[in-house]
């Protein structure tokens, strides 16, 4: 498969108002924080920039491992004390040999201020589609059958940069979603 070739690069497509038809979207990936047996972390529920909610990456560590900081499953919440005290996918993956972490991701979307539904929406189309992007080692059941923007929300076209921790690279630095992936055939032009 090859990207289908739009001529220019994607931060240049605009509609009729001049605003980029993908909206730019950052997330900054906090450094992965241990959950405690209980269930318990240690991270506040803080600021403004979580009041509609967090974006969660739980991640597994073991010595027996050939690979660091593999993301196990991606996740969204309203508040993270209670969601991990009694959250199943989550205690499977803890009972586990090793160390099992949670990031935080940010998201910011640079110059618009969305408002509290919008960012509701807007963090789970982020979830559905990291689902999709990093899909080969997680433990996620729901979002996997369904292609992102395939819902009752829709969805729009977003370019998505990630920043902060890296996740020894398992975490793409930048997803344009939607693009166009083509298979080309032969071409017999020259006979």
């Amino acid at each position: 498969m090859r990207i289908a070739d739009f001529g220019q690069d994607e931060d240049l497509f605009e509609d009729a108002n001049g605003r980029p038809l993908f909206q730019p979207i950052t997330i900054d990936w906090s450094r992965p924080v241990r959950i405690a047996r209980d269930g318990s972390l240690p991270v506040k529920n803080e600021s403004d920039i979580y009041r509609n909610g967090y974006l969660y990456a739980i991640v597994r560590n073991h010595g027996n491992q050939t690979t660091k900081d593999r993301i196990a499953y991606i996740g969204i919440t309203n508040d993270l004390q209670k969601r991990f005290r009694n959250h199943p996918k989550v205690n499977d993956i803890r009972s586990q040999y090793g160390e099992t972490s949670i990031s935080i991701g940010t998201i910011a979307t640079p110059g618009r201020k969305p408002n509290g539904e919008t960012r509701k929406l807007i963090r789970e189309e982020i979830e559905h589609i990291l689902i999709w992007v990093l899909h080969g080692d997680l433990w996620n059941d729901r979002k996997v059958m369904c292609v992102p923007r395939q819902g009752t929300n829709g969805g729009r076209a977003l370019d998505i940069e990630n920043t902060g921790f890296k996740f020894s690279g398992r975490m793409p630095s930048r997803i344009i979603f939607p693009w166009v992936a083509v298979v080309p055939r032969r071409n017999n032009t020259a006979k």
